[in-house]
């Protein structure tokens, strides 16, 4: 029987010893040929045969990948979500869950080396050190969304993240308030040294506008005669850096329908923010923003400083687990429940619509004002006077000097 002579790519290293070598696509990072080499043990023909699996491994791109270590790839994911314009808070909370809790354990692996077991043993070692189920999938999302934009740049042919399973939530519904402590913190905020912190959470509640939303709103924003909100800004607070404008979460503008009695609120802040100019020698800008300290309107509250004052506001009445996005879910919560549609009352709150709201114009429904008027009713009843100034604030197209 004719002896049968190696192919290519075999090494005899020991008698029934082979190291199979295949040459594998070009590093997309180093632009090197990549050699891709096994170990087998048996016989000649049988290693040919095994030589002959691994090609086919290779050409199918299971051996395909980078050189490059998973700190390159966040580098370079990072500059990719600001060259698409992601929200700068996105991505400063991408840094921060990045050098926390994936830095230190796997940020010098090579990218092809990352595996899905080193995920599911990550993701458990945070659990270990009492991690919350809710903190650990924000994890798992910043590692799967890195290792996806790194398949599409052909640097992994396979994603490992995509069988690691984090942690489960815990059932629960989320926290809303009622009606009435709702009502109870807005009046705590009324009477505090701050009552314009109680008109914030008014028009918070009733809108559903996002914290960010609500202190980017300007006096051009509001439409007095057809009383809607354009809602197309929203505020970028960075530590360490001035505060700045950007587009809404999901970078799309709507308008939001105002009751009579949110627009009596809108109008009472106004009214506040031009008497302060007055004393103050000065004239509130045209442009100013709503909730402002500047004597002129020119400058924003800060997000981080509304929270701060909401927190020490609910554990002064006592609601210590409610969060200033549940305002926002009181909205949501009681809307559905008066009987609105949940497309409707996704599309006040801004939330991606659902197949029904993609057909949705722009334009605002009547059915979107009785929305407002009736989430409005559960809070307040509407004065003859506050009726009133809206009215006459909608048929002038500007402010009211004053109202006693």
């Amino acid at each position: 029987m004719p002896e049968l002579r190696k192919a290519p790519g075999m090494r005899e290293r020991a008698p029934n010893a082979w190291e199979l070598i295949v040459e594998g696509a070009r590093d997309p990072i180093t632009g090197r040929r990549r050699q891709i080499s096994r170990m087998f043990h048996g016989s000649l023909r049988d290693a040919k045969a095994a030589r002959a699996e691994l090609l086919v491994e290779v050409r199918s791109g299971r051996h395909s990948g980078a050189a490059g270590t998973v700190d390159d790839l966040f580098r370079e994911w990072i500059r990719e979500l600001e060259r698409k314009g992601r929200s700068p808070n996105t991505i400063r909370s991408y840094e921060n869950q990045y050098r926390r809790n994936i830095q230190p354990s796997i940020g010098t692996r090579q990218i092809r080396s990352v595996t899905t077991k080193m995920l599911t043993d990550l993701y458990g070692a945070h659990q270990d050190r009492g991690m919350k189920p809710a903190s650990v999938r924000k994890i798992h999302a910043t590692v799967s969304s890195m290792m996806t934009q790194a398949c599409r740049w052909g640097w992994l042919g396979v994603n490992p993240a995509q069988w690691a399973e984090p942690p489960p939530l815990a059932i629960g519904m989320p926290r809303v308030p009622t009606p009435e402590e709702l009502s109870q913190l807005i009046k705590a905020a009324e009477a505090s040294r701050r009552p314009e912190y109680g008109r914030l959470l008014f028009v918070a509640a009733t809108t559903g506008m996002r914290r960010g939303e609500l202190l980017a709103l300007r006096r051009p924003d509001i439409d007095h005669d057809r009383r809607l909100i354009t809602v197309s800004r929203s505020l970028i607070d960075l530590s360490h850096r001035p505060i700045t404008e950007g587009p809404t979460k999901n970078r799309r503008l709507r308008r939001v329908a105002l009751d009579d009695h949110t627009l009596g609120v809108l109008v009472d802040q106004a009214i506040m923010i031009d008497r302060r100019a007055a004393e103050l020698g000065t004239d509130a800008r045209a442009d100013a923003f709503v909730f402002s300290d500047a004597p002129d309107g020119s400058e924003p509250w800060r997000p981080m400083m509304v929270t701060r004052y909401f927190t020490r506001l609910r554990d002064r009445v006592g609601l210590s687990d409610t969060s200033f996005q549940s305002i926002r879910r009181f909205m949501d919560t009681y809307g559905q429940d008066l009987g609105f549609s949940p497309a409707q009352v996704a599309m006040r709150a801004g939330h991606d619509p659902s197949v029904a709201g993609r057909y949705y114009t722009g334009n605002v429904a009547e059915s979107d004002r009785l929305l407002a008027q009736a989430v409005a009713n559960l809070l307040h009843r509407v004065s003859p006077e506050q009726h009133d100034v809206a009215k006459t604030w909608g048929q002038k197209g500007r402010l009211p000097q004053h109202r006693q």
